[in-house]
C-alpha cells in the first residue's frame, strides 16, 4: 500500500509519490497531472469532481462550488444543487477523487497520505484537513506546511545546502511566506506569514472589473453566466500575459462583441493594490525572523501566480534579490508532499533529513494589568515556535487574600483576550494569598497534533493537568495516549533548559565579581536573557544564548587574546 503526498489547493489539487529515488507526479483519469479543486452535481444529480466540474462553473454555477479551502475550519456550508456541504465535505470529494485516480495511475491500495497545508493554518483548519482526508478513505498523521514542501522540491533539485531562505507561494487563492533555515540536514521554519484571502483570482477580479468598466457594462444587470463567461476570459488573459506581451479578451454578450486589450504595465497599473499586499507578509516574516534579505541564500518561488512576470518582477524590485524561478511553481508543493511521503515511508534517500514544524500562532492566557485592572494577553507559547514546545510562566496574586483561579487559555495575537480564539479554561482555589505574592505556575506544552497540555502548580504544591484537543481531533484514545507520553518527556525540564539554568548561574557568579558600570552590563543583559527564555521563540531562545554566552566570555577576558591559564609558555 502507497503513501502519496497530496497538494490540496484552493484553485487545484495534485498528487505525487517517492518512487526509486525520484518524485512521480500522478495523472488523473484525464492523463493529466492537474485536478481542479471544484465539485458540482450534473444533471442527473451525480456528484463531478475536477475538470468536468470546473467547465460546469460557467454554465451552472449554482450547482458548483470552489474555493471551499479557504473556509475550512468555519461553519460556511456550499448549496451545490439541491444538496448542502461543507467546506470540509467538499475537500474530502476532490481528496476521494485524487485517492481514486492515484490508486488507478499506481495499480495498487493507497491508504495513506501527506496532505500539505499554507503554514499559517492554525489548529481548527489543520483538524479539519485531517477530517476531511478520513472522510476520503485517507489516513493521515501528518500534514506539511506548504513552504517547507516547496523547500523540499528546491534542495531536491539544488542539494541540501545550509543557508536561510525565504519561500513564496503565491496560488490562486492564497499567499503564504516563510523564512525556512536548513543546516546539517535539518529543515527549520523561522517564521510565517501569510493572507489567505489573497491569490491569482484577485488578478483575474481586477481585469473582470476593468473590463466592465472599459466596455459600460454593468455589474447587477448580468446573469450569473455573463459574469462566469467575463470571468472565465479574464483568467485566461491573465494566463496569456505569462507568455506573450499582449492578451485580448473577447466577450459574446447578448449577441454583442465586447474587447479589452491588456499588458503587463497595464495589469500592473489596474491591480496595484494586489501588489502592494504581497508585500505585507514579506515585510512581516523577514521581521520576525531578524533577518536581512542580504543574508537570504535564495529567495524560491512557487505556486501559479509566481509564473506571472509582473510577479516575479515586483518581487525582484521589493527585495533587490532575483528570485529563484527554476522549479516549476505548479508542481513543487505537490513533488515536497511526496519527498515526505517517502520521507515518512523511511526511504533510505531521506534518512539523514529531519522537517521541523512549527506553532504559526501563539497560546497564552489572560491576566489582569496591575496598572488599568484590565485583561490583557499573556503569551506563553510565541507563535513560530518549534513544535513540540513547552514553556512555563509565574502567576501573581490580583488581589489580597485570593483563594482562587480563574484561568482562561486563548489562541491568537491580539492584546485584548476576547480578540482571540478561547481554547479551555480551569478554575482552581489556593490557599488565601497576599496581593502580589506568588500564587501559581503555568506550563503550557502543545505538539506538532494539535494536542495542548496545560498544567497549573499552585502555591500549595498541588498540580493540575488539563488536556486540550481541537473539536476536530479524531485521534484515538491510544494515539492520543502515545502523544501525551511523548509531551511528559518533553514536560520534564530538557537538557536544552538545563544549559540555559548553567548560563544564568554563571552569568550571577560574574556579577558577583565585578565591579561599578560592568556589573550594571551584566545586570541587563541577564535581565534581557531572562526575558527572552520566557517569552522568547526557539530561534530567539538559541541566538540569545549564543550571543550572552559570547559576552559573557568577553567579560571573563576569555577573547582578550591572552593565553589561557593551561597554556605553556617558553621564552627564549
Amino acid at each position: 500500500m502507497a503513501i502519496i503526498g497530496i497538494d490540496l489547493g484552493t484553485t487545484n489539487s495534485m498528487a505525487c509519490i517517492w518512487k526509486a529515488g525520484s518524485p512521480l507526479i500522478i495523472k488523473n483519469a484525464l492523463g493529466t497531472a492537474i485536478t481542479p479543486s471544484v465539485v458540482g452535481v450534473n444533471d442527473s444529480n451525480d456528484i463531478v469532481v475536477g475538470e468536468v466540474a470546473k467547465e460546469r462553473l460557467i454554465s451552472h454555477p449554482d450547482k458548483t462550488a470552489s474555493e471551499f479551502k479557504r473556509t475550512l475550519g468555519t461553519k460556511k456550508t456550499y448549496k451545490v444543487g439541491s444538496h448542502n456541504f461543507s467546506s470540509e465535505q467538499l475537500s474530502s470529494l476532490v481528496l476521494k477523487k485524487i485517492k481514486e485516480d492515484a490508486e488507478s495511475f499506481l495499480g495498487e491500495e493507497v491508504t495513506e497520505a501527506i496532505i500539505s497545508v499554507p503554514a499559517y493554518f492554525d489548529d481548527c483548519r489543520r483538524s479539519s484537513t485531517k477530517q476531511a482526508a478520513e472522510m476520503s478513505g485517507l489516513k493521515v498523521e501528518r500534514l506539511i506546511n506548504e513552504p517547507s514542501a516547496a523547500a523540499l522540491a528546491y534542495m531536491q533539485k539544488h542539494g541540501f545546502e545550509d543557508g536561510t531562505y525565504m519561500v513564496i507561494d503565491f496560488g490562486g487563492g492564497t499567499l503564504d511566506v516563510s523564512m525556512i533555515d536548513s543546516f546539517d540536514s535539518v529543515m527549520e521554519i523561522l517564521a510565517v506569514a501569510g493572507n489567505n484571502q489573497l491569490g491569482g483570482k484577485d488578478f483575474n477580479e481586477a481585469i473582470y472589473l476593468r473590463f466592465l468598466e472599459e466596455n459600460g457594462l454593468d455589474d447587477n444587470k448580468l446573469t450569473a453566466e455573463q459574469k462566469a463567461s467575463i470571468y472565465k476570459t479574464a483568467e485566461a488573459c491573465k494566463i496569456a500575459l505569462s507568455d506573450t506581451p499582449v492578451s485580448i479578451m473577447s466577450v459574446n454578450i447578448d449577441d454583442k462583441n465586447y474587447t479589452l486589450t491588456l499588458d503587463n504595465n497595464s495589469l500592473i497599473r489596474i491591480a496595484h493594490h494586489v501588489f502592494e499586499k504581497i508585500s505585507e507578509p514579506i515585510k512581516r516574516v523577514l521581521r520576525d525572523s531578524h533577518m536581512n534579505v542580504n543574508d537570504l541564500k535564495d529567495i524560491i518561488l512557487v505556486g501559479g501566480s509566481c509564473k506571472m512576470p509582473t510577479v516575479a518582477a515586483y518581487i525582484e524590485k521589493l527585495t533587490g534579490r532575483k528570485p529563484c524561478t527554476d522549479i516549476d511553481p505548479d508542481t513543487a508543493i505537490c513533488v515536497g508532499a511526496g519527498i515526505f511521503a517517502g520521507m515518512k515511508n523511511r526511504d533510505q534517500d531521506f534518512k539523514d533529513v529531519i522537517l521541523t514544524d512549527i506553532c504559526p500562532f501563539s497560546l497564552g492566557t489572560a491576566v489582569q494589568d496591575p496598572r488599568t485592572m484590565e485583561l490583557i494577553m499573556d503569551f506563553i507559547i510565541q507563535r513560530n515556535s518549534m513544535l513540540p514546545s513547552s514553556k512555563t510562566h509565574d502567576y501573581y496574586a490580583a488581589s489580597n487574600n485570593q483563594t482562587g483561579l480563574h484561568i482562561t487559555i486563548y489562541q491568537g495575537e491580539s492584546i485584548v483576550p476576547a480578540n482571540n480564539i478561547k481554547l479551555g479554561e480551569l478554575n482552581l482555589t489556593c490557599p488565601p494569598t497576599k496581593f502580589h505574592d506568588f500564587i501559581a505556575s503555568m506550563r503550557l506544552t502543545y505538539d506538532i497534533n494539535g494536542i495542548l497540555v496545560v498544567d497549573v502548580t499552585t502555591n500549595d504544591k498541588k498540580t493540575h493537568t488539563k488536556v486540550i484537543l481541537s473539536d476536530s481531533n479524531t485521534m484515538t484514545d491510544e494515539e492520543i495516549a502515545k502523544c501525551r507520553a511523548q509531551l511528559d518527556k518533553l514536560r520534564l525540564a530538557p537538557p536544552s533548559e538545563e544549559r540555559y539554568q548553567l548560563l544564568i548561574a554563571r552569568a550571577e557568579r560574574v556579577i558577583e565579581e565585578t565591579l561599578s558600570f560592568e556589573r550594571r552590563q551584566i545586570i541587563d543583559a541577564l535581565m534581557g536573557y531572562k526575558a527572552c527564555l520566557a517569552h522568547g521563540n526557539d530561534r530567539d531562545i538559541r541566538l540569545m544564548t549564543k550571543r550572552f554566552s559570547h559576552f559573557l566570555d568577553q567579560i571573563e577576558g576569555k577573547d582578550s587574546g591572552l593565553p589561557d591559564e593551561d597554556t605553556e609558555v617558553s621564552g627564549e
